[in-house]
């Protein structure tokens, strides 16, 4: 195995048993602005330094305003991310062939993982994050990253600039900010015996792109929220390096339906957006009120990885060892609940008045060390079903 191969291999068992760790879902590349559902923003940032997703996206669009893009009636866009201290992600997105261009970021401010194994109702409290779109020198484009042409060169200017078309006029949608909070978690979280199926909810709020519809009204978006968004996603397991993600959502103008498959970090996307405003005319005069299809490719991967494998082994033998740790843990549990059961039976076995306040001491320690241990189980039950085999390097 060549050690680029191996890098890949160390870097999705990585991924994967940090996840598994942690319950934590992962999420696809939206069609225009990094990791989220469809076209909404999730609180949610990959939970390693140096992970990053590359997307590319082409959707159907008509109208006079449209220019040919991957095809005719079509355009393409193409997004850059990278999280930093699973706690940022950052990138950069294209949103024609033009192009025009923008900068967009996320900070989570609070992570659900940081919760979920104190129980009871600290265990269902959500991530946040705030984050920012379209920050550039482009204020004009709509949610689709439409709003500009490119002029034609003349003798006095022989550049071609980026002009505004007459229907963005009053577009303002630069320095989209937004906030967002999501909670996500696996049926086999709430009941042990239930399938390992992934669901996560998402609810939010924005303006500019979310909001402004440079005073176009209904003629833009028939089912404008003004400014709310929210979404949900399930997520099945088909195998340890792969999965699916269902996702429907509002993103504030129309409603949203797509499909994403995840193998080893390449994705397949397929999309149904503006379903609620109905099918388009022979010739629409502008892109908005109609349904439309989109599709993206789609890739996921650690820099790390790629650059310097052997440090991504090092971090799974920490995991190795962690697992190791786990389940000395166990066993260690599981003596003193054999000692408390001993000791409890045989103060039920005797008839004095004051050793009644020992022995009911002696069943709050059993509880909670039964809880402890239960905790411990569920939490090696993940690891162990969703880490992958590293694959080892043939001999020469």
């Amino acid at each position: 195995m060549s050690r680029t191969h191996g890098s890949y291999v160390v870097a999705a068992a990585l991924f994967l048993a940090a996840n598994a760790m942690s319950a934590q879902q992962s999420y696809p590349q939206t069609l225009y602005w990094g990791s989220g559902l469809v076209d909404i923003p999730v609180a949610w940032v990959s939970p390693l330094s140096g992970d990053f997703g590359l997307g590319f996206s082409s959707k159907t669009i008509k109208g006079s305003q449209i220019a040919s893009g991957f095809g005719k009636g079509m355009n393409t866009n193409m997004a850059l991310s990278a999280s930093l201290w699973g706690r940022a992600e950052l990138g950069w997105s294209l949103y024609s062939d033009d192009p025009e261009w923008g900068f967009f970021g996320r900070a989570l401010l609070i992570n659900e993982e940081d919760y979920r194994l104190k129980g009871g109702a600290a265990a269902w409290i959500p991530s946040l994050a705030v984050g920012m779109r379209n920050v550039g020198p482009y204020s004009k484009v709509d949610r689709f990253g439409l709003g500009y042409h490119l002029g034609l060169p003349t003798s006095q200017d022989p550049s071609r600039e980026h002009v505004v078309d007459s229907l963005h006029q009053n577009f303002s949608t630069a320095e989209t900010v937004y906030g967002v909070a999501t909670k996500s978690f696996s049926l086999s979280d709430v009941n042990r015996n239930w399938p390992n199926v992934g669901l996560s909810f998402t609810l939010g709020y924005g303006n500019g792109l979310f909001k402004n519809d440079g005073g176009l009204g209904s003629a833009y978006a028939k089912h404008s929220t003004g400014g709310v968004f929210g979404g949900a996603k399930v997520e099945f397991y088909p195998s340890s390096r792969s999965a699916v993600s269902l996702m429907f959502e509002n993103n504030a103008w129309d409603y949203n339906l797509g499909a994403v498959l995840n193998y080893r970090g390449i994705l397949a996307g397929l999309y149904w957006t503006e379903m609620g405003a109905g099918s388009a005319g022979n010739s629409p005069a502008t892109p908005y009120n109609y349904d439309k299809f989109a599709f993206t490719l789609g890739w996921q991967n650690n820099v790390l990885a790629l650059l310097r494998g052997n440090f991504l082994q090092e971090r799974v033998a920490q995991l190795e060892k962690e697992r190791a740790s786990l389940l000395a843990e166990m066993g260690n549990r599981e003596k003193r609940i054999a000692s408390l059961q001993l000791e409890i039976d045989r103060y039920k076995a005797q008839s004095l008045l004051e050793l009644e306040t020992r022995r009911a001491q002696a069943e709050q320690e059993l509880k909670a060390e039964r809880e402890a241990l239960q905790r411990l189980q569920e939490r090696l039950r993940r690891l162990e079903q969703t880490v992958p085999p590293v694959e080892q390097k043939p001999p020469r």
